[in-house]
């Protein structure tokens, strides 16, 4: 099965997938570092953890390890995160196979560069003869319409 631009969802479809995982995860990973920076504070005497703080930037990277784990778990088990799953969509490669991990980092990474500048690889796809994203290009990898 070789994915093609008829199997592409519009770009308001991708869009209402992003904006549910975008609450899911994001309040997911954004209650996770707070309960973890909690906890430190705490252990280590500090009313509050500063902004820019060695520790600061530390959980801000552990929030973007936990988003990692959440869409790489939901994309390699099934191809579907919750927003994708409600707009009835899929994630898969170019060849229509599900993500292992590898491409399921490498879709999240290139994703990070795509919001990185201004949303400009999400916009893209508006234009894209495919309707691909940069991630979707840079990954080898790419949103269809799932059947059920």
């Amino acid at each position: 099965m070789n994915p093609s631009a008829l199997d592409s969802p519009s770009f308001l479809r991708r869009l209402g997938a992003m904006f549910y995982d975008g609450l899911l995860i994001g309040i997911s990973s954004f209650l996770l570092v707070g309960i973890v920076g909690t906890i430190l504070s705490k252990v280590l005497g500090i009313p509050e953890i500063p902004a820019g703080s060695l520790l600061a930037k530390m959980l801000f990277l552990l929030g973007l390890g936990i988003a990692f784990f959440l869409f790489g778990w939901f994309w390699t088990h099934g191809g579907q995160t919750l927003g994708l799953r409600a707009w009835k969509l899929r994630v898969v490669d170019n060849d229509g196979r599900p993500l292992d991990w590898q491409k399921a980092f490498m879709r999240y990474a290139w994703s990070l560069l795509s919001w990185l500048a201004l949303g400009t690889g999400f916009w893209i796809a508006i234009f894209d003869p495919e309707k691909l994203t940069w991630h979707d290009r840079l990954s080898r990898t790419r949103i269809i319409k799932a059947e059920r």
